[in-house]
Parts: structure tokens; C-alpha cells; sequence
């Protein structure tokens, strides 16, 4: 049965929260690691709040877009959605990246500044830096290129006025396929050939369960939810043709749970939640200001690793939600009003 009223779903609004947390730990144990300490122990277990963050974009999407099924455009209301979501932020850091590399000598580490890689960077393109890494510019933008793929294939299904989960769900399925065949001298654009993709998937089936009122009851949902955490977290090999199922499943299972617990979202603290909000700028700015208190530290020679993981994680947060407060939140506003006042125009004109 379908819901008659939209649920908030506040649940995973406070996933991204801990899904961003997750992967600036993880990058802050690195930097101790290559700034301070040596000897220190990266913890990569947190790279897999990535797998969260892409099991939450296929929810999301498949949920927020419902009313756009019906819409003749709803695909170019998708699309610029998208695009004022994701595009000017990303290109905002993008740029400041490669003003530092450019004027600054030993403030980043393991980037090379290349042409090629700031135009593929700025278009979401896979593109071999002078390292020979595909990786952009931004080295944590690897993720949105996977996004704006996502995207632009659920685009292309509403375009065609295609069943969208049939159609995303198939198109992902060769993608991840073709994983199995790809060979290290094929072009960059191959870096699309991987399994991780289906993880969009997965969380599009979850919302689509979620919308025809399929929900993993409270009796189970938090053991789930728990086994889910433990599953995502436990040290295991990181092959990546198995990563939809060594951290996919457990991702997606994560998710559904949260979605199933409904009744907890009152109970969810704002400052949570507004963490939640801020993710996609903890995201994207925490890689340059947490390399800050180990390099600082170490010239202090001030040997802890523990007081560097804790300040840079700090940091990373608190710069997150300045940028999410001052400029992401402002600028996301004024476009999405500039949008609204331009279909008025064109509805009268």
C-alpha cells in the first residue's frame, strides 16, 4: 500500500551525519599518518561511509522525484535540482585546490597539478593525473563522478519516461558487470566499470520499498541495523569487485533500518541533524583544513597522534558547517529562487 503522506525520514538525514564523520576520521589518521607519525595505524575502515552516502543518493532520489514521474519535464527540473545541489561548491573547491597548487609549494600532498585533470575535474570526468592516478583534482571528488553518473543515467530514464528503476537498475548492472572485464590500459572513462554503482541501486529499491510500504519491522530493524554497522566496519579484505557486497549490503541494510524506525526521528538532536545538512561541505572542504593540526603539531614537536585525529576532526566539522551556513546554504537558496522566478517568466511569457 502506498503512503498517502511523504514520510521526513529524518533517520537518514542523521546517516549522512555519521557517513561524513566516518570519512573525515579516516582521512585525519592519514594525515597523522603522513604529517606526524610514521608509525601511526591508518583506520580505513572509514572510507566506507562513501557506501552509506551512495546507498542514501538511490533512496533520496527515487523518494524526492516521485512527482516528477508525472511531469512531462521533470527531467530538467531533476537535472538543474541536481546540478544547483552539487555543481557550484564542487567547482568552488575545485578552483581553490588548484590555486594552491599553483601558487604554493608543500601544502598538499599526493597531487600533481595537471591540465588535463582540472578540466576533467571541473566536467566530473575520470582523467590520469601526472601521478598516473585516476583521480580529480579534489582527490574525495572520485565520489561525485560516480554521482553525476548516477544522475545523469536517472535523468536519461525520465527523459524517456522509462520505468526508472528498471531502466537505472539494468544500466548499473552492465556497469558493474563490465568490472569484471576491465584491464588497467583501458582509458580513464573505464574508471565507471565498477561494481560500487549498484550501491544507487540498492538504495532505489530501498525507497521504492519505503513508498509502497515495505518496512523491516522495529522488532528487527534495530539488530539490523546494529549487524549492519558491524558488517560495514569489520576489517576485511578491500577487493573492489566485491565492494557492493563487503560494504553495499551492509550499507544498504543500514539504510533500510533507519528508514524502517520512523518513530525515532522526533528524538534525533537538531545539531545532528544540522550536521546532516552540512555533510556535503564537511565532505568536500575537511581534506583542506584537517592536514593543519598534525603539520602544526609536528612542528611544535608535539607528538600525538590522538590530539591531532581529535582537533583535525574538529576542524573539519566546524569548517563544514561554516561553509554550509555562509556560502552553500545561501547559494543553494539563491539559485533555487532564481529557478523558480525564471518558470514564472516562461509560464506568463
Amino acid at each position: 500500500m502506498r503512503e498517502a503522506h511523504p514520510q521526513r525520514f529524518l533517520g537518514i538525514q542523521a546517516l549522512r551525519m555519521i557517513a561524513a564523520c566516518l570519512v573525515v576520521l579516516t582521512h585525519s589518521t592519514q594525515y597523522v599518518f603522513d604529517r606526524l607519525d610514521k608509525n601511526f595505524l591508518v583506520w580505513t575502515q572509514g572510507t566506507r561511509g562513501v557506501d552509506v552516502f551512495f546507498v542514501i543518493s538511490g533512496f533520496v532520489m527515487v523518494y524526492s522525484s516521485q512527482k516528477l514521474l508525472e511531469i512531462p519535464d521533470g527531467w530538467k527540473m531533476f537535472a538543474e535540482n541536481r546540478v544547483q545541489r552539487i555543481v557550484p561548491l564542487y567547482w568552488m573547491v575545485t578552483t581553490l585546490k588548484a590555486c594552491i597548487m599553483l601558487f604554493t609549494v608543500g601544502l598538499t600532498l599526493h597531487a600533481i597539478l595537471s591540465p588535463a585533470t582540472v578540466v576533467c575535474s571541473y566536467l566530473f570526468l575520470p582523467a590520469k593525473n601526472l601521478d598516473g592516478k585516476i583521480e580529480p583534482l579534489v582527490a574525495v571528488g572520485w565520489t561525485l563522478n560516480f554521482e553525476m553518473l548516477f544522475y545523469l543515467i536517472f535523468t536519461i530514464a525520465l527523459f524517456l519516461r522509462a520505468n526508472v528503476l528498471k531502466f537505472v537498475g539494468i544500466t548499473l548492472t552492465l556497469l558493474s558487470v563490465g568490472a569484471y572485464f576491465r584491464h588497467p590500459a583501458w582509458p580513464p572513462i573505464a574508471f565507471f566499470l565498477n561494481t560500487i554503482v549498484l550501491e544507487f541501486f540498492f538504495g532505489m529499491l530501498i525507497a521504492n520499498a519505503c513508498i509502497n510500504g515495505i518496512y523491516i519491522s522495529k522488532k528487527y530493524a534495530y539488530f539490523l541495523l546494529a549487524c549492519g554497522f558491524v558488517l560495514l566496519l569489520f576489517p576485511s579484505t578491500d577487493w573492489n569487485l566485491l565492494r557492493f557486497l563487503i560494504s553495499g549490503v551492509p550499507a544498504a541494510l543500514i539504510v533500510w533500518s533507519t528508514a524502517s524506525l520512523r518513530t525515532m526521528d522526533d528524538s534525533i538532536p537538531r545539531w545532528i541533524l544540522y550536521l546532516g545538512d552540512a555533510s556535503y561541505a564537511i565532505y568536500l572542504i575537511h581534506p583542506f583544513v584537517c592536514p593543519f593540526p598534525p603539520t602544526v603539531l609536528n612542528r611544535l614537536h608535539i607528538d600525538s597522534p590522538l590530539l591531532s585525529v581529535v582537533l583535525s576532526v574538529a576542524l573539519g566539522l566546524g569548517a563544514g558547517c561554516i561553509i554550509h551556513q555562509f556560502l552553500e546554504r545561501p547559494l543553494t537558496n539563491r539559485l533555487k529562487s532564481y529557478s523558480k522566478m525564471r518558470q514564472r517568466l516562461l509560464q506568463t511569457a
